[in-house]
């Protein structure tokens, strides 16, 4: 691809502060200075390839070239405006305020994205609609022409809608309006006013699929914005701060929905007496994958919906050295867009269909009527109560309330072609997550900083075989300060954690063996070891020592558990030197090793058979087997930098292996 861009332009001086002298007569104020340009000119692009691609996100249409640059200060206030691409989907325009009480911001801006200005398709496409020529549709369903190719000789006769493609810019853009403004009502005491808001419209590439071997592509008109609103308030001296706000975001989608025509069939698919088919029914059990389904599909947009968040932080120093802080944060999530039905597929939805799938006969309910609660809250508290000694202590909460009613979609139709009974019922999914932290650090020790720590994070949630689980984690570090010679960092810390709420019979439903464990959130003893060390005996000879330990041991953790991830061990050690005899030369090298294993084990089998008295597998311990993991890596480097020892030459080699 090439480019080439021309740009011809003039720059005037629209303001100037004037001077003008005064003979025999006292000195006059000197007038406040503004001054701006005014940048008029014209430019032109040429292009050979992908121009869209060249242009991505932004515009080179040809034409007037404009840009605005103005600014006036007084001893009061300021002002400024700017302006570049007037006119044109990549326009933008700031203007800024500032005086000693407010100070206040305005910003437009368009961002374009062109997606190809060589796309075709045969759809008409409008808000929500994507239709064919009801003709060659009903075409492609006789077998007189080709849709979509399915095979060489059909690709090489191409699609009858090849014939009324028409060709069009695919692109979209972004209109964005930003303000803000800050009022200092005292010294000390600041009110905050915000507004962000975007809005997008256009066409942007989207997919759909009536079956596994029917996917097509059409350009969806987009129509949908955002606006959030906040207030603030700030107040700051030298013994604290304080700060709340309130936000206020809605997102509107104005085109809730999108139905497009399936380019394969002109009717919806009807044929009586199938294999598999249901009674009194005429559509095909297998038309997800084959393509036997409805003329037309109907699929959602994201929804429109509303976020209210409320929020403030605090900080307090104390006596005795000591300062605390504190945040918290709570929001509110709705959404209560209307639902589309299971399906518009007349062949599905009839009374003979609903008397075999009752639960299609009607939605569980109309709208989403979806609310999830947000909850952030933090608390911190530091203080030195002896030169020598820092006691800390840490809190954190994450909540998540989810009060949407459970939705029973064990009954749905598979790509509006299929009723189905394997679905499931939602449900709410609520988590709530604990941390604490008590901390001591003590620098008595010369060259040295000791500290301990303990903390414990409990996380719990539903709808899993556990209910979530409990950390314990003690840990002890040591670092060397201020020495030239050594720079040391040791690190222990174990963790037990405990299960919250294990429910067997959750795993037996998933057709498990009970003694079976998700290792994301089963019971464990981990332990990890850190030692990090720079030795430098002279100002030109150096040496680095790492080594990382950690394991995790789950039947430590809970005896009971006999099947997944059993223990995991990773170790890693690093050993380098360095030399630097002047400011042109260094060389050096290292050495490093690592390894991991884990060990796992399982038991194939079969389920009950419930016949009395037969062999059942599921018990019996010769089947079980297991498998263990071990990988090592081995790494040596060593490198040479030779700076200026040549004129005007640096000289790098690195070798790896």
């Amino acid at each position: 691809m090439r480019n080439m861009r021309l740009t011809v332009g003039a720059a005037a001086l629209l303001l100037a502060t004037p001077t003008v002298a005064w003979a025999q007569a006292q000195p006059q104020p000197t007038p406040a200075p503004s001054n701006g340009t005014l940048d008029i000119g014209g430019r032109f692009t040429t292009t050979t390839g992908d121009e869209a691609r060249y242009e991505r996100y932004r515009d080179l249409r040809d034409g007037l070239n404009a840009n605005l640059l103005y600014s006036k200060q007084t001893e009061k206030w300021t002002f400024d405006l700017k302006a570049t691409n007037i006119g044109y989907r990549d326009q933008r325009y700031t203007m800024n305020f500032n005086s000693r009480r407010l100070k206040a911001s305005l910003f437009f801006d368009q961002t374009p994205i062109n997606y190809g200005y060589y796309t075709k398709t045969p759809y008409n496409c409008t808000a929500g609609d994507c239709s064919l020529d009801p003709a060659l549709r009903a075409r492609v369903e006789a077998g007189t022409a080709v849709g979509a190719p399915q095979n060489v000789a059909q690709l090489l006769t191409g699609s009858i809608y090849n014939t009324i493609a028409k060709p069009f810019d695919m692109q979209g853009r972004r209109d964005t309006i930003r303000g803000e403004a800050r009022i200092s009502a005292t010294d000390n005491l600041d009110f905050t006013l915000g507004l962000d808001t975007y809005k997008k419209s256009g066409n942007m590439p989207w997919g759909y699929g009536f079956a596994f071997n029917n996917l097509q592509e059409v350009p969806l008109v987009v129509d949908n914005s955002a606006t959030a609103v906040s207030l603030g308030v700030e107040w700051a001296s030298h013994q604290g701060m304080f700060r709340a706000n309130y936000e206020r975001s809605k997102f509107d989608q104005n085109i809730p929905s999108l139905r497009w025509d399936n380019p394969w069939r002109a009717t919806d698919f009807c044929r009586a007496g199938l294999a598999g088919q249901a009674p009194g029914t005429c559509y095909d059990p297998s038309g997800y994958s084959n393509g036997n389904g409805p003329n037309d599909g109907v699929s959602a947009m994201p929804p429109s919906n509303s976020l209210s968040t409320f929020s403030w932080m605090a900080m307090i120093k104390l006596p005795a050295k000591t300062t605390a802080n504190a945040s918290f944060s709570a929001g509110a999530n709705k959404q209560d867009a209307a639902l589309i039905g299971w399906t518009t597929n007349p062949v599905v939805a009839n009374p003979t269909v609903y008397a075999t799938f009752p639960g299609l006969a009607s939605l569980p309910r109309q709208t989403a009527d979806l609310h999830v609660n947000y909850q952030t809250a933090t608390m911190n508290i530091s203080s030195r109560p002896h030169k020598d000694l820092t006691l800390a202590a840490r809190y954190r909460y994450n909540g998540r309330n989810d009060f949407r009613r459970p939705f029973d979609a064990v009954e749905y139709v598979r790509m509006d072609a299929v009723p189905e009974e394997t679905g499931g019922e939602s449900e709410p999914f609520t988590v709530n997550r604990n941390s604490t932290e008590l901390s001591a650090k003590f620098t008595g020790i010369p060259s040295s900083a000791l500290k301990v720590a303990y903390g414990e994070d409990r996380l719990e949630h539903l709808d899993r075989a556990t209910r979530g689980f409990k950390d314990k984690t003690t840990r002890v570090s040591w670092d060397t300060i201020g020495n030239q010679y050594v720079t040391l960092r040791a690190q222990y810390a174990r963790t037990n954690r405990e299960t919250i709420g294990f429910d067997d019979e959750i795993i037996i439903e998933m057709a498990m063996q009970p003694a079976a464990r998700f290792y994301d959130e089963a019971a464990r003893q981990s332990d990890r070891a850190t030692l990090m060390a720079d030795i430098t005996p002279t100002a030109s000879l150096g040496f680095n020592l790492s080594y990382v330990y950690g394991k995790d041991d789950y039947q430590k953790g809970d005896a009971t558990q006999k099947f997944g991830l059993m223990n995991n061990r990773n170790k890693t050690y690093t050993i380098g030197v360095s030399y630097v005899p002047n400011e042109r030369v260094s060389l050096g090298g290292d050495f490093g090793y690592e390894n991991w294993d884990a060990f796992q084990t399982s038991r194939t089998a079969n389920p009950f058979s419930g016949v009395p008295g037969a062999y059942e597998s599921w018990n019996d311990p010769n089947r079980d087997w297991n498998l263990t993991n071990d990988e090592t890596v081995k790494t040596a480097t060593a490198y040479l930098n030779l700076i200026d020892v040549v004129k005007k030459t640096d000289i790098r080699a690195t070798y790896e292996y």
